[in-house]
This record gives C-alpha cells, structure tokens and sequence, in this order.
C-alpha cells in the first residue's frame, strides 16, 4: 500500500470518527478520566464526564466539548462518587473544651468556618447528622461552601437514659432533648403531659426538623462504665413503627452485645456503632460466642451497621498525642486551633481529660493496668468484629461518628480518612470499603440521586490521583471535588 493511500485511510478514520462523537456544547466536561462506580462491573477508560446544571448527564469515549464547554482535564485520574459520612456530629465542639471556648471564642469561630471545608477536603460530599442541635443548620448552611447535609432530627431520649440523664425541667427542655414519656417514669415533671411525649410526638418533632432518619439509644452504660435504663421494648416497637409511617430509617445506638440483641429484636434498619462491649474479661480483645451471634443475626436479617472504629481508635488519643504529628492533621483544623492545641494551655487542658480517663480506668479495670493498654482493648475488639462482619456479609455503612468524644482524636474530614485505614486493616476489601461510603450509604439512607456515577445523578464527585481499587493510599491523591457540579481544587479547602 502506497503512502498516499494509508494516509487516505487514516483521515478518512478520523472524518467518521468525528461524525460518529457526540457533541457536547455546553456545562462542563472531564475528559481523558477512568471512571470508577460501584455498580459498574469494570472501571471505564478513557472516559468523559459531561456536566449540565449541577448533574451528569452524560457519560462516554465518545464525548466531544463544544465552542461553549468548559473543558476540565482529567490527565488519566480516577472520578469515582463522592464519598458520604452518613454518622457525623457536626454541632459538637470537637478539639475544644468548654473553658477554651470561653476564653478564646474566636477558636470556636475558626474551627466552625473550617468544618465543612474539611469534610470536602477529605472527599465527603454528603455528610448525615445523627443528633442534631438546634443551632446546627444555622452556621452550617452559612458557610460559602459546604457538603450536602441531612439528619435524623435530635435523637430520641428516655429520662434516666443516656444523655438523658436528669428529668426535664420544662416542655422546651423536654422538646429539645426529644424525650420520649415511659409509663412509671421515675422524677418525671407533673406539669409535664405524657400524651405530649408519645413516640409518635417524638417521631413528629425529629421529621418536622427535617429528618430523614430516626435515631434511638440503646446504651447500658458503655461495658460497665455506668448503669443507665434503656428503651423498652414496645417503646422500641412505637418509634419503629412511627418511623416506617413517616418513612424515615430507624437507627439505634447500640455497642454491646445486650444492645445489638435489643436492636435487632426492634428491627433497627441501622446499627449505629460496631460491637465492642460483652461481659466477662475486660482485657480480652477475643470476640466470645454471643458477640459472634449477634453479627450473624444482623447479617440474617439484613440490618445494616456502622462499624465507627474511630470511636474507639480516637480515644487513643487522650494518652497518645502523635496524631497532631500526622501533616494531615494541619488539613484538617485552622492554625489557630492547632496552636492552641500545642500550646501550655492546651496541653493541660487535655492532661486533665488524661488524668480523668486515668482515674476512670483505675476504678473500672485496675491500678496496674496501662490506661493506654486498656483503652487499646476497645479498638481492638472493634477491629475484631468488623472482621467478623466481614466474614459474614453483614451490610456496612461508612460513618465515623465525628466527633465521637471531646479531645484531639476526631478531627472533622481526616476522622474518615482515618477510619478507611481501619477498615481495610480489619479486613474490608477495597471495592466493599468504596461501595459502603458511596451506593450502600446512599441506598440505606434513601438517596437516590448520588452513590454512583451515572447519568441523571448529582455531579457530587472526587478525581484522585491513585486507584482507590489498588490502594487505600489514593483517598490521600484527591486532587479536586466536585460539589454539585461546581470544581474545588483540594487545596482551596484545606484548613488555613
């Protein structure tokens, strides 16, 4: 074949293939991306991503941008969904204790305007609060930037109970807790109608706020620590029913055995915590019998959990400080905070949370015991029995439970890139780990329109740089978000 003729060839090849392309001439368009989802049997390959008023609508190799596209250059990334948090506790204060914020309130300001850049920065684009306080929604949403937030309202309470510990004072103090009226409730206020406390009227306050879940407590007293009543069964049953009539999902508080036992006999959709707690050895870190039967119930019967190993991994912190050494941690919170943290102030302000915890663990488990060794049982047995559920195919849900306590160990953003080291360290596999903080969340929690990339769903998206089916490591390669179709470069949102 001569020359002429094989150039002939070849531009005829190029004319059909330009006849063939679909033209997109407006919005937005990634290009030269390999595009990871969750439902897709196989990553796409040099893909194109077009973007039209907030959603992706469309996908292919064929794309081609017009005179009036914004062109965005992939350079071979991987556009994966953008991750969803769905167990956060964005009202609480974190890092900051209540004298700081009293002297310095200024440090509160910081950390309030950086927490939702943070979540961004570390990819989750749709944060769910399970508890949420009053004041949340209203310099959350103010922030210029900030993921898509949802809630279950203010979790349900039963006087006695955990955070619930002392009787309303009043209806707005009972309104606000969301308590929920049990029949001998002991102290309860006689000016107080119990008819206004029914599980319904709690049901009706947490979907009137916005809700599109329902969250209860189940807590016996953290292992031992305390000994607090817990819901009763048929009051268990009412908001369950209630929720499923207001179609909100029923999650439970529960990390110990008796607790799982209660809220998978209360068919809880979601189990808001992993399984940490059983009686006998407080040391033991070995999941007994009764914890292995728990896990297999949920599995039978299809309750999702969220396995929240920072809850426990975050403790550590309160004896080990080395998290402030991680370069993330800078990301994550203001320099303001940070240095208020390193400061002689801040650092005896968490001595006395150390000596605390110290003096709680000498009570509970022992003098002669290393207070790190004894917090170190809790991770471990978390780490356990997510191994457990992985084994047993047990639905997981991402959620991190951020801020699960007061101290250094939950910083907002990188608290979830943190826990997706533990999850692929207990065992999790890649896939299943992007799977749970992406389409399952999205499934579990009713929505319907982000989880994947597909054509009509929210442009809620991350391009990293690394392959999150390869490596763990590629949630650290984010190079931009994409909020409702709208480009963030990471370093924009990074803390300041």
């Amino acid at each position: 074949m001569s020359r002429r003729a094989l150039v002939g060839i070849v531009l005829i090849a190029i004319i059909v293939s330009a006849a063939n392309a679909k033209l997109v001439d407006d919005g937005t368009i990634i290009k030269n991306v390999i595009v990871i989802s969750p439902e897709r049997a196989t990553p796409l390959a040099h893909a194109v991503v077009a973007i039209r008023d907030g959603k992706i609508a469309a996908i292919g190799t064929d794309l081609v941008a017009g005179a009036h596209a914004k062109v965005i250059d992939g350079r071979g990334g991987f556009l994966i969904p953008g991750l969803i948090d769905s167990h956060v506790h964005v009202g609480n204060q974190g890092p900051l204790d209540d004298d700081a914020i009293d002297k310095h309130p200024d440090l509160l300001t910081a950390y309030r305007a950086q927490l939702p850049r943070s979540y961004l920065a570390f990819g989750f684009t749709t944060i769910v609060d399970l508890d949420l306080k009053p004041d949340t929604l209203s310099w959350f949403n103010a922030a210029p930037v900030h993921p898509n937030f949802c809630s279950c309202g203010r979790g349900v309470r039963i006087v006695g109970s955990y955070m619930a510990l002392k009787p309303p004072k009043d209806a707005a103090a009972a309104n606000a807790a969301n308590i929920v009226y049990e029949p001998n409730t002991k102290d309860w206020p006689a000016d107080l109608d119990p008819n206004d406390y029914s599980p319904a009227r709690a049901v009706a306050r947490a979907r009137d706020a916005g809700a599109i879940c329902l969250k209860t407590f189940i807590e016996p007293g953290f292992g031992g620590a305390a000994h607090w009543p817990t819901p009763k069964p048929e009051t268990l049953a009412a908001l369950r029913e209630e929720a499923k009539r207001s179609g909100l999902v029923f999650v439970v508080h529960a990390n110990a055995v008796e607790s799982w036992r209660a809220a998978i006999a209360a068919h809880a959709d979601v189990v808001a915590h992993g399984l940490w707690h059983w009686d006998g050895n407080k040391m033991n870190s070995t999941p007994p019998p009764e914890a292995r039967d728990v896990i297999k119930a949920a599995a039978k019967n299809g309750i999702a959990v969220q396995p929240t190993l920072r809850c426990t991994y975050g403790d550590l912190s309160i004896f080990d400080k080395s998290l402030m050494n991680d370069p993330r941690f800078g990301d994550a919170l203001p320099r303001s905070v940070v240095a208020y943290l390193k400061s002689d102030e801040g650092k005896a302000a968490q001595a006395a949370v150390t000596n605390e915890y110290k003096q709680a663990i000498a009570q509970l488990i022992g003098k002669d015991v290393s207070p790190l060794k004894a917090m170190s049982v809790g991770s471990e047995r978390a780490s356990a029995t997510l191994r457990l559920m992985v084994d047993e195919n047990v639905r997981l849900l991402f959620g991190t439970d951020t801020p699960s306590n007061e101290g250094i160990g939950n910083p907002s953003g990188l608290n979830g890139r943190l826990e997706l080291s533990h999850w692929i360290d207990s065992g999790a596999s890649l896939p299943r780990i992007l799977r749970a903080a992406t389409i399952d969340n999205a499934t579990a929690f009713g929505f319907s329109d982000r989880g994947t990339v597909e054509v009509g769903k929210r442009a809620d998206l991350l391009l990293l740089r690394q392959n999150p089916l390869q490596t763990i490591a590629a949630y650290d390669s984010i190079d931009t978000i994409f909020l409702n179709g709208e480009p963030h470069a990471r370093a924009s949102l990074v803390a300041k």
